[in-house]
C-alpha cells in the first residue's frame, strides 16, 4: 500500500478521552479543541566520560521518563452531568473526576487518577489513517482563563509510558 503524501492538519484530527468503566468506558470527544495537542518522548541517556573527555567514553542509558502531553480547548460549561444526571458531560469534569459524573480512573484502585486518550489522524487521501493511544494519562495542571471572544481551558499531564501506541486505523 502506497503511503500518502498529503500533510496533515488540525482539520484532519480528534481527540476522544476514554475512562476505566469496564465493559463500556465512558468517552468524550473534545469539541472546540484548538487543534494543539502536543506531547514530549524523553530519552535520558547517562554520558560516562573518561577522566573529563569523550574518547574512551560509553553511553548508558539513563531512567525512563513519562510523555508529557497538553491540550486546550474553548470552554462551555465546566459542569453538565455531575449537576444533572440528564445532562451531557463535559470537558472539565471529565477531567477532574468530578464528584457525581460516574468517571472510573483507568488505574488501579488506590492509585493516582487516569485517562486514556485517543488522537485519531485521519489521511486526507484516505491511506494512512493513524491513531495516537495514550494509556494511564493523569493530570498535573488545569488551567482555565477567560478572553475576549471565549474562554479557555487548558490541560497539561503526563502519560505513565515511555510513548504512546502508533497504529494505522
Amino acid at each position: 500500500m502506497a503511503v500518502s503524501n498529503l500533510v496533515r492538519n488540525l482539520r484532519d484530527a480528534e481527540l476522544v478521552l476514554k475512562d476505566g468503566t469496564a465493559v463500556t468506558p465512558l468517552s468524550l470527544t473534545v469539541l472546540l479543541d484548538e487543534g494543539d495537542l502536543s506531547w514530549t518522548e524523553k530519552v535520558n541517556t547517562i554520558e560516562i566520560k573518561d577522566r573529563g573527555s569523550l574518547s574512551g567514553g560509553h553511553l548508558r542509558k539513563g531512567d525512563e521518563e513519562s510523555v508529557t502531553l497538553s491540550f486546550s480547548a474553548k470552554w462551555t460549561q465546566l459542569i453538565g452531568k455531575a449537576a444533572n444526571a440528564g445532562d451531557p458531560l463535559q470537558l472539565y469534569e471529565f477531567l477532574t473526576f468530578a464528584s457525581g459524573a460516574g468517571i472510573t480512573s483507568t488505574s488501579a484502585d488506590g492509585e493516582q487518577e487516569t485517562l486514556t486518550l485517543e488522537f485519531t489522524v485521519l489521511d486526507p487521501a484516505g491511506v494512512a489513517s493513524e491513531i495516537v493511544t495514550f494509556d494511564k494519562v493523569y493530570r498535573e495542571s488545569l488551567s482555565m482563563s477567560e478572553g475576549d471572544d471565549y474562554n479557555m481551558i487548558t490541560f497539561s499531564g503526563r502519560a505513565f509510558v515511555t510513548s504512546p501506541t502508533v497504529a494505522r486505523v
